[in-house]
């Protein structure tokens, strides 16, 4: 099995002197002689030395990840399929499709969330394949593909998710050995010869005017050129760049696992600020245009200026894991803990008030990136559940599906 055993993280709790940076050295720069073995060593071996003793999902079976498009559904399943379902707003899904078919083969799991583009579904599968899926038929059939394409390869799992570059029409797949791929969208063929970096690669790129920004467990922050698949520059951290870095205000801003939240010039790399947390930034920061919003594992969202100055923060009770996302009426943030909350976004020290809506999402964690569309939020479970909620006047659970039997209590 070729999966990672369990994605840690640090317990917030945790009284040890050694540092988050510290922590980070510990995970293997070299790709190990048995490359099955390569991220369960490094993550079982990281706790035994540092006392990090909690998990973020459950074993090596993804994060039940959610998009909507079109009116169509689509989740990466725990079960290591891709399930559509219709979704006409009445607050019952029809399912459509699933992938594989058959009970012959799975892709182990799912972390990131699907790209629909242009007739296809694009998925990363913890068992290494990058997937495009025929939008209709739900299979390889048609325009779909599948890579790499040589049956006897064993690649390395895709904890990352992927990303797309319309100026060029190619997917970016960082894969666990510590490369960048780059395939054409249509037909899969290989763009450019894969970029590598010094360690296994979970951070999903994030694309602007062709150039892919992302960061690596070499505690690097990368950019390259689309054109060729050629380092423009990197830059270092102390710590894991593990989550999707943000293009704001020709800046690169991302998160290490030192505990410091780093804004790059997009041109050259040059250092602009850091903002120190008290935790782990494992989630990408998102923005509304105006201000940053950075998830930490000590439980808050740090809202940040585009100078890197605090304007507020706000503790949700448990880690964030998850990245959250805008919706009309304010930030949707979701806590490792399963709870759900809607935040007023503006500045200054609003307390208790900031909390518009508060939901618990059953018992289960949620660490699946949210998704929206328009006042929609779709929430992937661990426990195998999606829900769409409308935060529009009110909260308003619209469905929720179970993705092994399609029935459960919204």
């Amino acid at each position: 099995m070729r999966t990672p055993n369990r994605l840690l993280e640090p317990n917030i709790h945790n009284s040890s002197t050694k540092s988050a940076s510290d922590m980070s050295r510990l995970i293997p720069q070299k790709r190990l002689a048995n490359r099955r073995l390569l991220i369960l060593f490094a993550l079982v071996l990281i706790p035994i030395l540092i006392g990090c003793t909690r998990n973020i999902g459950d074993q090596s079976d993804g994060w039940n990840p959610p998009v909507s498009s079109d009116g169509i559904v689509y989740i990466g399943t725990k079960d290591g399929e891709i399930k559509a379902f219709k979704d006409d707003g009445s607050g019952n899904l029809q399912p459509t499709w699933t992938f594989p078919a058959g009970v012959q083969e799975d892709l182990n799991g799912v972390y990131n969330t699907p790209l629909v583009i242009d007739g296809l579904v694009y998925v990363s599968g913890i068992d290494g394949f990058v997937y495009a899926l025929d939008i209709e038929a739900g299979n390889l059939t048609g325009d779909g593909w599948k890579r790499p394409s040589n049956p006897f390869e064993e690649p390395e799992p895709l904890v990352a998710g992927l990303a797309y570059d319309p100026i060029h029409d190619i997917i970016l797949a960082p894969s666990e050995d510590g490369f960048l791929y780059a395939y054409t969208a249509k037909n899969g063929d290989q763009f450019w010869d894969p970029f590598p970096t010094g360690a296994a690669i979970w951070s999903t790129p994030a694309v602007q005017d062709g150039v892919a920004y992302f960061g690596s467990l070499d505690h690097k922050v990368y950019a390259v050129d689309l054109d060729d698949g050629t380092e423009i520059w990197s830059r270092e951290t102390e710590g894991v760049v593990a989550g999707k870095p943000l293009v704001f205000d020709d800046k690169v801003i991302a998160g290490s696992f030192d505990k410091m939240l780093y804004a790059f010039s997009t041109g050259d790399g040059t250092l602009a600020w850091t903002v120190e947390g008290e935790n782990w930034f494992w989630a990408g920061a998102i923005t509304d245009g105006n201000t940053i919003f950075a998830p930490n594992m000590d439980g808050n969202i740090y809202a940040i200026d585009r100078n890197g100055n605090l304007l507020w923060k706000h503790n949700v009770g448990s880690a964030i894991v998850s990245s959250p996302v805008l919706v009309p009426n304010g930030l949707v943030v979701a806590g490792k803990d399963g709870n759900l909350l809607l935040l007023d976004t503006r500045a200054g020290d609003l307390g208790l008030q900031r909390v518009l809506f508060n939901q618990k999402i059953g018992d289960a964690e949620i660490n699946a990136p949210l998704f929206a569309i328009g006042d929609s939020v779709y929430v992937g479970s661990q426990d195998r559940t999606v829900r769409r909620i409308e935060f529009s006047s009110g909260q308003r659970n619209v469905w929720c599906v179970d993705t092994r039997d399609g029935r459960c209590n919204p």
